[in-house]
């Protein structure tokens, strides 16, 4: 057997609690290799699944013990590690738990994940200086609307059909007795500075910020806000840019209009 097929085998048999010893194993006594076999099958799936609530703390939370041990077993048997840094370990989660027919009765479970895998990115993140405001001051006002911005790396939004910043907070103070699931939320998240930080936006100001992180011209980040919501301030939203250090660089439109 050739090392690709056996590596490829012996995932499989080691990730699915039901399959057989993989061919090719030895033991000293023979008849305990499934035995031994098996302490090492419940040893990896064990540090997986501890893996995957170190990742999903409040997913863990929310489902309890049993309900995530389960979820996380089913996860794992179908989408082992594929780089050696567990901390980044369950990007596909997300997705597992949108699908996940058990989980259907908590349909905001998948952003949740969404929202601690974008809020472990930005603790992890490099980082960078934020901009200061008197950069934009040496630009002519005519030209303003021209302006395009370079985002701090850490910076992410997430939006959702759900209330998931209210459902973060109701964790955090362990009271979710006024959380509306009728309510859909918008959030950012960014670590300008050491703690990571999160801002509920309202969906004018999450459409401004996500043309502005796609290298929208303020003008045309304006325009589309405005469209959702004529009464959008985009003096409070440019001032949360450089209040908070979402941004590190700018540079105006090749053209200087607003596109």
């Amino acid at each position: 057997m050739d090392f690709e097929t056996l590596h490829k085998q012996f995932t499989e048999s080691l990730l699915k609690p039901r399959s057989a010893v993989p061919n090719g194993l030895v033991a000293l006594a023979a008849p305990k290799i499934q035995k031994r076999f098996g302490v090492y099958r419940n040893n990896v799936m064990a540090s997986l699944i501890e893996a995957l609530k170190a990742n999903f703390p409040i997913v863990y939370k929310l489902v309890g013990e049993d309900f995530f041990k389960a979820l996380a077993v089913a996860f794992i048997s179908h989408n082992p590690p594929n780089i050696p840094m567990l901390f980044k370990y369950g990007a596909q989660f997300p997705a597992f738990i949108a699908d996940y027919s058990a989980a259907a009765g908590l349909p905001y479970l998948a952003d949740i994940a969404r929202l601690e895998i974008n809020w472990r990115l930005a603790y992890h993140s490099e980082d960078a200086t934020a901009l200061d405001i008197s950069a934009v001051e040496k630009i002519a006002p005519e030209r303003h609307m021209a302006l395009k911005f370079k985002f701090h790396p850490s910076v992410s939004i997430l939006k959702s059909g759900w209330p998931i910043f209210s459902i973060w907070q109701g964790h955090e103070k362990a009271d979710m007795s006024d959380i509306n699931l009728a309510h859909s939320e918008n959030i950012i998240i960014a670590r300008p500075n050491v703690e990571v930080m999160m801002i509920k936006l309202s969906a004018a100001a999450c459409s401004f910020y996500r043309n502005m992180m796609i290298k929208k011209t303020l003008g045309m980040a304006y325009e589309r806000a405005l469209e959702i919501d004529n009464e959008f301030d985009l003096s409070q939203c440019f001032g949360q840019l450089f209040g908070v250090g979402l941004v590190v660089d700018l540079y105006l439109n090749d053209n200087g209009e607003s596109e």
